[in-house]
C-alpha cells in the first residue's frame, strides 16, 4: 500500500512539472527578465490583424485628406500642389514647374526676375489673398517666390560661407533640391511695418496676425511656425507662405499642426 502511494505521488508531481513547463517560458540568462516575453503576450492575428508591411519600392504614400471629401494625395507627386519638399524629400535638379506665371501682387523690388513667378493656381490664390487683405487695411508685399535649383544652390553656398558651415546654414536655408521655392508654390512676404524685411518680428505685426487666421481660406499655410522647429527642421519663418490647397490648408489650420505632423502623425 505504501509503495502504491509513493507511485501516485511521483506521478502527480511529474504531471504538474510537465504542465508548468508548457505555460512558463524558460528564462534566458542573456536577456533581462523585464524584457523577456512569453505566449501570454502574443496577440491573436484573427482578431487584431496587423497592417501589411510597406513595400520597399513604393514610390508614393497615399493618404486621405478627410472623411468629408474622401480625397487622396501623394506627397511625392511633384505635379501636385500637395507635394512635400523638405530635408527628406528632394526635387530633381532639372525640375521646373510647367505653369509658372508672374504673380499680380506688389513686390519689394521692380526687377523682372524669376522670384516674381509662381505656379498658376498658387499665383491666382495669392493675388486673391492680397486683394482681400488690402480691403481690410492689411498691406502685404511679395519678396521671393519661385527659385530654380541653381538659384537655391548659389543662395545656400552664400549662407554656408557666411555662417561657417553647411549645418548652420541649413537651419535657415534649404539645400538645393530641398527648397519649397523650387515648387513654385511658396512665397516669402513682408510689410512696411518691418521695413520690407524677412525678419522674425514680422510675426509680431498685425499683418502676420491677419495671415495666421486667414491664409488657409486661400489655400495657404505658414509653413515654418514658431515652436515646430524640431519637426520642420527649419528656424521659425513667419514670412514663408506655402500653397497646398484650401481643404488641406484648412485642416492644418484647425488642428494647429504642420504638414509633416499631418502626413506622419495624424493617420
Amino acid at each position: 500500500m505504501f509503495k502504491k502511494f509513493i507511485v501516485i505521488i511521483v506521478t502527480i508531481t511529474l504531471f504538474i512539472t510537465i504542465g508548468c513547463s508548457r505555460i512558463t517560458p524558460p528564462v534566458d540568462a542573456n536577456i533581462p527578465q523585464d524584457k523577456q516575453t512569453g505566449p501570454q503576450e502574443d496577440q491573436d492575428s484573427s482578431t487584431n490583424p496587423l497592417p501589411p508591411p510597406e513595400t520597399e519600392n513604393s514610390d508614393t504614400f497615399m493618404l486621405k485628406i478627410g472623411e468629408a471629401t474622401k480625397d487622396t494625395i501623394s506627397y511625392r507627386d511633384i505635379a501636385s500642389v500637395a507635394v512635400l519638399v523638405n530635408k527628406q524629400n528632394e526635387l530633381p535638379s532639372d525640375y521646373v514647374p510647367p505653369d509658372l506665371v508672374e504673380v499680380n501682387i506688389p513686390f519689394t523690388f521692380k526687377e523682372k526676375v524669376e522670384k516674381r513667378l509662381m505656379r498658376q493656381e498658387a499665383a491666382e490664390k495669392l493675388a486673391e489673398l492680397f486683394a482681400v487683405a488690402k480691403k481690410e487695411n492689411i498691406i502685404l508685399y511679395g519678396v521671393s517666390g519661385y527659385r530654380s535649383y541653381q538659384t537655391q544652390k548659389s543662395l545656400f553656398a552664400y549662407f554656408t560661407q557666411r555662417d561657417g558651415s553647411e549645418e548652420k546654414a541649413n537651419l535657415i536655408s534649404a539645400r538645393p533640391g530641398e527648397s519649397e521655392h523650387q515648387t513654385g508654390l511658396a512665397m516669402d512676404i513682408s510689410s512696411q511695418s518691418v521695413n520690407f524685411g524677412l525678419v522674425e518680428n514680422f510675426g509680431d505685426t498685425k499683418e502676420y496676425a491677419w495671415l495666421k487666421d486667414n491664409a488657409h481660406n486661400f489655400g495657404y499655410v505658414i509653413r515654418y511656425p514658431k515652436g515646430k522647429e524640431h519637426i520642420t527642421e527649419y528656424s521659425y519663418e513667419p514670412w514663408h507662405l506655402r500653397y497646398i490647397g484650401k481643404d488641406l490648408a484648412t485642416k492644418l489650420y484647425e488642428e494647429k499642426i504642420t504638414y509633416e505632423e499631418y502626413l506622419f502623425f495624424k493617420i
